[in-house]
C-alpha cells in the first residue's frame, strides 16, 4: 500500500512538465470571446472572458443548455460562481442563476484582473480544476472537447438575456504546450501533523496560493497568502496522506504530508 501511495504522489507532485490545455480564444457572439486554459501542473483553470463593458456576461460549462449547469457570471463589478437548477428543457426564460454560496458571491473563482479598453471588458479569473463541489464542472487536463453555453445582457443588471444574446457550442481543447515550472522552495512542518500545518517561504513578492489536495488531485483546502509564513488548520481533515501545492504566477512547489 505504501508503494502505491508513493507512486501516486510522484505522479501528482513531480510531473511538473505536465501539459497545459487550452480552447484558444473563441468568438462566441459578436463582441463576446472566451479562452479557457486548463493547467495540469497547478491544477488550476484560467478563464478569460471579454465582452461589452456595460453589460453582464456569462458562460456555463459542461452543458448545452441552462439545465443543471455550472455558470460563471460578471456584472462588471463582481464575479459570481453560480449554478442553474435543473428545469424543463423547453423553458426559454429562466430565473437568474443564484450564487453557489450565500455568503460568498465569487465562490470558488478568484478574480485575477478586470480591465476595460475601447468599451471591451476583459475578466480573468481562476479556480481549481476540481473543487470537490457537485455543482462545479470538473475541468480535465487533457485533449478533447468542452460543451459551453454563453450569454450577455442588455445592461449590467442581471436579468433575462432575451432570445438572441445567448447560445451554445462545443469548444476543442488542445495541447497548449509543455510547462517547465521553476521549482518553488518552501518549508513545511510538523510532519506528521494533527492541528496546524506551517508553510514557510524564504521570501514572498506576490500573492501565493497554498492548497491541500488528496492523492486523486481533489481540492481539500486552499488559502491565498501574502506573507512568507502561514499556518493551515488541518484538524478537521481525515487522517491520511495529502499533498501541499504552493504556487505563484510562474513557480510551483509540492510536498507530501501525513495527517494523523
Amino acid at each position: 500500500m505504501k508503494k502505491i501511495f508513493f507512486f501516486v504522489f510522484l505522479t501528482i507532485c513531480f510531473s511538473l512538465s505536465s501539459q497545459i490545455y487550452s480552447t484558444g480564444t473563441e468568438t462566441l457572439l459578436p463582441g463576446l470571446t472566451a479562452n479557457i486554459e486548463i493547467n495540469g501542473n497547478t491544477y488550476i483553470t484560467k478563464l478569460t472572458l471579454a465582452g461589452p463593458s456595460d453589460v453582464w456576461l456569462a458562460i456555463g460549462f459542461g452543458n448545452s443548455e441552462m439545465n443543471g449547469t455550472d455558470i460563471f457570471m460578471t456584472d462588471g463589478n463582481t464575479i459570481r460562481d453560480a449554478y442553474s437548477e435543473p428545469g424543463p428543457s423547453s423553458s426559454l426564460v429562466r430565473p437568474v442563476p443564484p450564487q453557489d454560496s450565500p455568503s460568498n458571491e465569487s465562490g470558488d473563482w478568484n478574480l485575477v484582473s478586470n480591465t476595460v479598453s475601447s468599451d471591451t471588458r476583459t475578466i480573468v479569473a481562476t479556480r481549481s480544476n476540481n473543487t470537490g463541489s457537485s455543482n462545479d464542472y470538473i475541468f480535465n487536463a487533457s485533449e478533447g472537447s468542452l460543451s459551453i453555453i454563453y450569454a450577455f445582457g442588455g445592461t449590467s443588471t442581471y436579468a433575462w438575456h432575451g432570445p438572441n444574446n445567448r447560445g451554445a457550442t462545443v469548444l476543442n481543447v488542445n495541447t497548449l504546450g509543455v510547462s517547465k515550472n521553476n521549482l518553488l522552495s518552501f518549508k513545511m512542518y510538523p510532519n506528521p501533523v494533527s492541528n496546524l500545518l506551517t508553510i514557510q517561504l524564504p521570501v514572498i513578492t506576490e500573492k501565493t496560493e497554498v492548497v491541500i489536495l488528496d492523492l486523486t488531485g481533489r481540492l481539500i483546502k486552499s488559502k491565498t497568502i501574502t506573507t512568507n509564513n502561514t499556518s493551515l488548520d488541518v484538524q478537521k481533515i481525515s487522517n491520511g496522506i495529502y499533498v501541499v501545492r504552493v504556487a505563484t504566477s510562474d513557480k510551483i512547489g509540492v510536498k507530501k504530508f501525513i495527517k494523523k
